[in-house]
C-alpha cells in the first residue's frame, strides 16, 4: 500500500472514531445531563404528601382527671371537584340547614389550613338533627359528607382557661421557627398556657400519605407510601382541679361582693363616695416545699371551647374588645400590682440582715411620722402605740416601716456601696424578675436609683428635668418599704415569696408540669423535678418574730384579718395589703400560708379595685383554704371587715 493510501485510511479512521465519540457523548448527555435532572423534577412533582395531624396528648390534673383531650366529633365536608355553580348552591343549602353564615362556610372551604387534595371541612360539632337532615337527602347535597373528626375538648370548660391555654393555627413567625421540625402552614399548635409550653410533648407525629397526582393535581391510584404517625404524649399537671374550681369560685364571689363596698379613695370621697368597681383579680396556691402550683385562677375568664375549630368573629370580638378586663390575660403571672403591706415581709427580713432595727426594738406609732420634711401617715391615721416587729406586722403599722425605709435610705446615702437593703432582699425573694415558671410571666418592678435614673432619662427632655427626676429621694425608699410608689409584683411572685418564708428560706421555681406519660403504655416518659433557685438566711429569732406577726394578723383580735378568719379552726398566718392606685379604687391583697407550725401551702389573692385587703382578698383566701381542708365554704361577706 502506498503512502498516500495509508494517509487516506488514517484520515477515514480518525473521522470514524470522532463520529463514534460524538455519538457516545450525546448518549451520555441524554442519560446524565439536564434532561435527566428535568426527569427527576417531573418525578418529584408527580407526587404529593398529604400531612394530617395526629391526636394531641391529654392534659390531666395531679389526680389524673382529664382537663383537655382530643375527642371524636361529627363534621361536614365538601368535595373539591364540584363546579363553581354547584359548590355555591351546596354551600348555600348547608348554610340554611346548619344555621351557619354562608361566608363562614366559604371561608372554611377556601382556608389554607386544609389540603387541596382532601375534601374541605366546612363545619364542626354538627348536631344529630342536622346530620340526619343531610344524610336523608343526599341527592340535594352532592359532594357533601358527614364524617367523624377529632377536636380538642375540655372536661371542665371555663376552668383554668389561662393555665391550659388554647390551640390555633400556626402563625408566620412560629412557622419559621418550627418548619424544620415538620410543621406546615395551617397546622394547629398550642398558642398559650400549657398547650404552648408543652407543645413538643403534646403534639403527635403527623400522619403522612404520599400519593401520585396528574398535572391537574388529582390523585392517581392508591397511596405510594403511608407513615401512620403517632399520638402525642400526655402531660400530668400539679394543678388540683378541685382546688382550682374553689379558687375561681371564691375569686368571682369576692369580685361580685366588692361591688357593694364603698370606694374610699380620695377621688371617691371628693364626690361623696361611690361603690368599688373591681375589674379583675387572681388567686395562686403553691406547695411551699417544691413550688408546685395547685391552683392559679384569673378573673375575668372565658371558655376554651370558643377556640375549637377556629374562634368565631363574635367570640373574638368579646375577647379583644374587653378593654381593661382582658380575659386572655393571666393575671396570676402577667398582672402587675403594687403589693401594699403584703410587701412588709421584705423590710422585715432586711432590717435584721443590715442590723438596722432589732426585732425586739419598739417604735412609737402615733398614726403618722415626720421624716425628711414630709409627713407619712397610717391607713386612716390609726394610732397603734408602741410596736415591735411582730406587733407592727399584726396591726400593719405603716409608721414602723416608714422609719425602716428612711433608715435604709440614710445608710445608702452614707455608703452607696452597701446598696439598698430592701431592694437587695426583694431580689433574694424573687421580686423584680421572672419566677421561671414554664408558662412565662412578667418580671414586676422593684425600683432603685439606677431604675429611676434610666426612667428619667427616657421620659424627660430637658437636662434639668432629667436630673431632678433621676434623684433617689427619701420618699422613694419610704414608700417602697410599704409596697407603694413604683413597686410592682405579680400574684405568683408574691405567693412564691411567702412560700419561701414558710419553708424556711428556699426560693423554688414555680411549675405546673409534673409528669409526661406515654398514652398507650401509660409509662412515665419524663418527670419534672422541682428546682431551687436560691436560699435566703433568716435567723431563728427574727423568723419567729415575723411568723408571730403574720399569725397574729389572723388570730389576734387587733389583727387586720381577724374578722375575715373568725371561726376557722385551721391555723393561718398572713398579711393584708391595700395598695392605693391613682384615679382608681385600691387594690385588695392577702398573702398567707398554712397551717401555722407546719406550713404546707401558700395562698395569695389579689383583686383590682377591690378595697381593703381584709374586705375582699382575705375572705377569698379563706374559702380556698376551706376547700383544701374539705370544709364547707364561708360566704364572702358584703360588708367591710378589718382594715389594711
Amino acid at each position: 500500500m502506498s503512502d498516500n493510501s495509508r494517509v487516506r485510511v488514517s484520515i477515514v479512521g480518525v473521522v470514524i472514531v470522532a463520529l463514534f465519540a460524538s455519538l457516545f457523548a450525546r448518549l451520555w448527555f441524554l442519560q446524565m445531563g439536564p434532561e435527566q435532572k428535568l426527569g427527576r423534577v417531573v418525578s418529584t412533582l408527580s407526587t404529593r404528601v398529604i400531612q394530617t395531624e395526629s391526636p394531641r396528648g391529654e392534659i390531666l390534673d395531679r389526680n389524673g382527671k382529664v382537663l383537655a383531650q382530643d375527642v371524636a366529633a361529627w363534621g361536614v365536608t365538601v368535595a373539591r371537584d364540584l363546579g363553581p355553580k354547584t359548590r355555591a348552591r351546596v354551600l348555600g343549602q348547608l348554610s340554611e340547614v346548619l344555621g351557619i353564615n354562608e361566608k363562614i362556610l366559604r371561608a372554611n372551604y377556601e382556608s389554607d389550613r386544609q389540603s387541596p387534595l382532601m375534601p374541605a371541612i366546612v363545619a364542626l360539632r354538627v348536631p344529630l338533627a342536622q346530620q340526619l337532615a343531610i344524610r336523608e337527602h343526599r341527592e340535594d347535597y352532592p359532594g357533601v359528607n358527614v364524617v367523624g373528626l377529632t377536636i380538642r375538648s375540655y372536661a371542665y370548660d371555663g376552668l383554668a382557661s389561662q393555665v391550659l391555654g388554647y390551640v390555633g393555627e400556626i402563625g408566620a413567625d412560629q412557622l419559621k421557627q418550627l418548619k424544620s421540625k415538620g410543621y406546615q402552614a395551617g397546622d394547629v399548635v398550642g398558642r398559650d398556657g400549657v398547650e404552648a409550653a408543652y407543645e413538643s410533648v403534646l403534639r403527635g407525629k403527623p400522619r403522612r400519605v404520599t400519593v401520585q397526582v396528574d398535572p391537574t393535581g388529582k390523585q392517581i391510584g392508591p397511596p405510594v407510601n403511608v407513615d401512620p404517625g403517632t399520638v402525642g404524649d400526655n402531660v400530668k399537671l400539679t394543678i388540683d382541679i378541685k382546688v382550682q374550681k374553689a379558687a375561681e369560685s371564691a375569686l368571682a364571689q369576692g369580685i361580685l361582693a366588692a361591688h357593694t363596698f364603698q370606694d374610699q379613695s380620695k377621688e371617691a370621697v371628693a364626690v361623696g363616695y361611690k361603690t368599688l368597681q373591681p375589674t379583675g383579680g387572681a388567686v395562686v396556691v403553691l406547695d411551699v416545699h417544691d413550688g408546685s402550683v395547685l391552683a392559679m385562677a384569673s378573673n375575668p375568664t372565658y371558655p376554651l371551647s370558643w377556640w375549637v375549630g377556629g374562634i368565631s368573629n363574635d367570640h373574638f370580638a368579646l375577647l379583644s374588645n374587653a378593654g381593661a378586663q382582658n380575659p386572655l390575660l393571666n393575671r396570676a403571672t402577667e398582672g402587675q400590682y403594687a403589693p401594699g403591706s403584703t410587701f412588709k415581709l421584705v423590710p422585715s427580713i432586711a432590717l435584721n440582715q443590715y442590723n438596722v432595727l432589732g426585732a425586739s426594738t419598739y417604735v412609737n406609732d402615733n398614726g403618722s411620722v415626720r421624716l425628711e420634711g414630709s409627713t407619712f401617715t397610717n391607713d386612716n391615721g390609726t394610732r397603734n402605740g408602741s410596736v415591735n416587729l411582730q406587733r407592727a406586722l399584726t396591726v400593719s403599722s405603716d409608721v414602723y416601716f416608714y422609719n425602716a425605709g428612711n433608715d435604709f435610705w440614710k445608710i445608702w446615702q452614707l455608703d452607696p456601696q452597701r446598696g439598698l437593703g430592701i431592694q437587695h432582699v426583694a431580689s433574694q425573694l424573687g421580686f423584680g424578675q421572672p419566677t421561671g415558671i414554664e408558662l412565662g410571666d412578667a418580671a414586676g418592678r422593684i425600683p432603685d436609683p439606677a431604675w429611676k435614673a434610666a426612667f428619667a432619662n427616657a421620659n424627660y427632655k430637658s437636662a434639668q428635668a432629667k436630673h431632678e427626676h433621676a434623684i433617689w429621694y427619701p420618699a422613694d425608699n419610704i414608700f417602697a418599704s410599704v409596697g407603694q410608689g413604683d413597686d410592682f409584683v405579680t400574684p405568683l411572685q408574691l405567693a412564691n415569696a411567702y412560700a419561701c418564708f414558710a419553708n424556711g428560706g428556699t426560693v423554688w421555681t414555680p411549675h405546673v408540669g409534673q409528669v409526661v406519660t406515654n398514652p398507650m403504655t401509660k409509662q412515665v416518659v419524663e418527670r419534672y423535678a422541682p428546682k431551687a433557685r436560691g436560699k435566703i438566711d433568716i435567723p431563728p429569732y427574727t423568723y419567729s418574730q415575723i411568723a408571730g406577726g403574720f399569725a397574729g394578723a389572723v388570730s389576734d383580735k387587733a389583727g387586720t384579718a381577724y374578722q375575715a378568719f373568725q371561726g376557722l379552726f385551721v391555723p393561718v398566718a398572713g398579711k393584708t395589703g391595700t395598695a392605693q392606685v391613682p384615679g382608681k379604687g385600691p387594690t385588695s391583697l392577702f398573702a398567707s400560708y398554712f397551717p401555722v407550725g407546719d406550713p404546707q401551702y401558700a395562698v395569695v389573692a389579689v383583686v383590682e379595685q377591690g378595697g381593703h385587703g381584709a374586705q375582699t382578698a382575705a375572705p377569698i383566701v379563706r374559702q380556698v383554704i376551706e376547700s383544701i381542708k374539705n370544709l364547707p365554704p364561708t360566704p364572702i361577706p358584703t360588708r367591710s371587715t378589718g382594715k389594711d
